[in-house]
């Protein structure tokens, strides 16, 4: 049974999570052209209003305003609030699985480059480089820590090389950002983990791509943003190696 002690500390997660997911959205939002992060008040798209701080509640705005700016009444993005959600929810899975340690600091920190790095491509089609290269240099860094240099550094050669020779082989498929992208999951995963998001995100793509062609909303010579489908595997494999790695010996032992 939960207790009251744990409730607070889950609910405390989620709103740390809803106000990083809520500067995530000032990222998403500002990244692609170079605007300021810093010294940028927050602004509606629409009319450039300046908003005030009752506007930028986490979800709570939204959820009031119901979802439409307070000075020009058009409708507010849908990915603001399920960026937070996002947020909230990865966070509380994070904490779920690795506890109060660092690896919940850094999994947080994985996790806010992935949701900015896939919403930046839903909504641009691009994934900043300031961004990825952040990625790669946390990634190697934070190794010290966790899975080592050396197997950060395989980890950033193997997705970079992959994924680099599936864009040539493409002739353009796959774009420099989703390649970017892979570096800087290789240098958080290490050689096995990438391996892993390799196998996963591959399955994730081919079902979409699959799905699209039957829909008709695809051809076989449209581009597929694959930035969120890498992220989805990242995630998936940064909470789970163990499991995976325990499957695919149970496959191949059988």
């Amino acid at each position: 049974m939960i207790t009251l002690i744990e409730i607070i500390v889950y609910l405390g997660i989620f709103i740390i999570g809803l106000i990083i997911g809520s500067f995530l959205n000032v990222l998403i939002s500002r990244l692609p052209y170079k605007e300021s992060i810093i010294f940028s008040r927050s602004y509606c798209l629409q009319c450039k209003k300046k908003l005030k701080p009752f506007d930028l509640i986490p979800l709570v705005s939204f959820l009031i305003t119901k979802g439409r700016c307070r000075y020009c009444n058009k409708s507010i993005s849908w990915y603001y609030p399920l960026v937070e959600i996002i947020t909230a929810v990865c966070f509380i899975l994070i904490f779920v699985e690795h506890n109060l340690s660092l690896n919940l600091l850094i999994g947080c920190l994985l996790v806010s480059i992935l949701i900015c790095s896939s919403f930046t491509d839903i909504t641009t089609g691009l994934i900043p480089n300031r961004l990825t290269y952040f990625g790669v240099i946390a990634g190697l860094s934070l190794s010290y820590f966790t899975i080592g240099l050396k197997e950060s550094l395989l980890g950033i050669a193997f997705l970079f090389g992959i994924y680099l020779l599936a864009a040539i082989i493409s002739q353009g498929g796959l774009g420099g950002g989703d390649i970017k992208l892979a570096a800087a999951i290789g240098a958080f995963t290490g050689l096995k983990g990438s391996f892993f998001v390799f196998i996963i995100a591959s399955i994730i793509g081919g079902v979409w791509a699959s799905l699209l062609l039957i829909s008709k909303k695809a051809s076989l010579k449209t581009a597929i943003k694959f930035g969120p489908i890498l992220s989805i595997a990242a995630f998936i494999v940064w909470m789970y190696l163990e499991q995976l790695i325990n499957l695919y010996m149970s496959i191949i032992l059988n």
